[in-house]
C-alpha cells in the first residue's frame, strides 16, 4: 500500500479493507464536513458534542458492513442528565445525528466526564430498516443493555450479547473532525478459510492488540493507507474503492404534513388563529415548514378521505 499524498482528499469518505490471509475486516472513516453539519445544527456541551461525534462515525462504520440497503439506526438512551445520542446513516453515505439533553444543569457544573457516563444506565440499540423499492420493508431491531464507560466498548458490548461477532472499534471525535476505526471477524458464513475457531480467535486477538496502538490524532490526522501501513505492517490488505459520507437530513415538507395528520383540526386551527400559521422545525437540519389555514384543511380533508370504514361495515 502506498501513503495517500493529501490527507484532505480523504475528508468525509469511509475505506474498508480487507486482511488477505485471514478472515478479518475492517474499516476507516472520518467526518469533516459531514460532522459539521450535525454539529452546528444543535449547541451542545462539549461530552454531549464528542459522543455524538463519536456515534455519528460508528454509525458510519457499521452500515458499512451491513448489505441490506436502506437506514442503519444507533441509539444510546439511559437515565443519565444525557437522555439520548442517536446517528442515523442512509444508504450508508448520508447521515445525521442528535442528542437529547435531560438536565442541562448537570452539564453547566462541568462534573460530566467523556463517555457515556453521561447516559447513566440504559440501553444500546441498533435498528435495520432496508428499503424495498418505493417503501420501507420491515424492520430488524437488536437492544441490549449498555456496558461500557466509552461508546466504543458499549457498541463491542453489543456485538457480543446480540450478534456473538468479534469486533472492536476505535472512535475520536472534537470540534473539528469525527474518526473512527472498525475491526471484524467475519461471520462463519462468510469465513474464507478452513481455520480451527482457536486459531480464528488467535488471529483477531492479534490483530485487536495491534489495532488498539493507534492513538486518536492518528485516527483523526493520518491518510488511511498510512495508519492501516503504520498498523498492520506485516500484514497484506486489500482496499475497497473510497466511499464518500455527507450530511443529509430526511425531513421534507410531505412527511411534516404527515404529523399534522395526528393532531385534532381544532388544535390546528387554533394555532393558526393565535399565530398566523403553523411552523415546524427540524431538530436534525433545522429546516422550516410553513403551514396555513389552507394546508391544515386540505391535511385533514386528505386524511378523512383515506380513513378505513368504520368497525360495523367490516366483515
Amino acid at each position: 500500500m502506498s501513503d495517500s499524498p493529501n490527507p484532505t482528499q480523504e475528508n468525509d469518505r469511509l475505506q474498508r479493507f480487507m486482511f488477505e490471509q485471514l478472515d478479518i475486516r475492517g474499516a476507516l472513516a472520518r467526518l469533516d464536513d459531514a460532522w459539521a453539519g450535525v454539529r452546528d445544527a444543535q449547541s451542545y456541551p462539549e461530552p454531549v458534542q464528542r459522543l455524538l461525534g463519536e456515534m455519528l462515525t460508528a454509525t458510519a462504520l457499521l452500515a458499512s458492513i451491513v448489505k441490506v440497503k436502506g437506514t442503519l439506526t444507533v441509539q444510546a438512551t439511559g437515565d443519565g442528565p444525557l437522555a439520548a445520542v442517536m446517528a442515523e446513516c442512509r444508504d450508508r453515505t448520508r447521515l445525521r445525528g442528535i442528542a437529547r439533553i435531560r438536565d442541562e444543569d448537570a452539564f453547566a457544573e462541568g462534573d460530566i466526564a467523556d463517555g457515556t457516563s453521561a447516559l447513566g444506565t440504559g440501553l444500546i440499540t441498533i435498528t435495520i430498516r432496508p428499503e424495498l423499492g418505493d417503501r420501507a420493508g420491515e424492520a430488524y431491531q437488536g437492544i441490549v443493555p449498555m456496558d461500557g464507560s466509552s461508546l466504543a466498548e458499549a457498541l463491542e458490548g453489543y456485538f457480543v450479547q446480540s450478534e456473538q461477532i468479534p469486533t472492536r472499534m476505535w472512535l475520536a471525535a472534537d470540534s473539528g473532525r469525527a474518526a473512527g476505526m472498525l475491526i471484524q471477524a467475519l461471520p462463519p458464513e462468510l469465513a474464507r478459510f478452513d481455520h480451527a475457531e482457536g486459531q480464528r480467535e488467535e488471529d483477531f486477538g492479534r490483530i485487536s492488540l495491534l489495532a488498539g496502538t493507534v492513538s486518536a490524532s492518528e485516527l483523526k490526522d493520518l491518510p488511511g493507507q498510512q495508519l492501516l501501513s503504520r498498523l498492520f505492517f506485516e500484514e497484506t490488505l486489500s482496499l475497497q474503492p473510497a466511499e464518500s459520507l455527507e450530511f443529509s437530513c430526511s425531513c421534507s415538507h410531505e412527511r411534516t404534513r404527515e404529523a399534522l395528520r395526528a393532531m385534532p383540526l381544532e388544535e390546528l386551527q387554533q394555532i393558526i388563529k393565535e399565530d398566523g400559521d403553523i411552523r415546524m422545525t427540524c431538530q436534525f437540519c433545522h429546516a422550516e415548514y410553513r403551514f396555513d389555514g389552507i394546508d391544515v384543511a386540505a391535511v385533514h380533508a386528505q386524511a378523512s378521505a383515506q380513513a378505513p370504514p368504520s368497525g360495523d361495515q367490516l366483515h
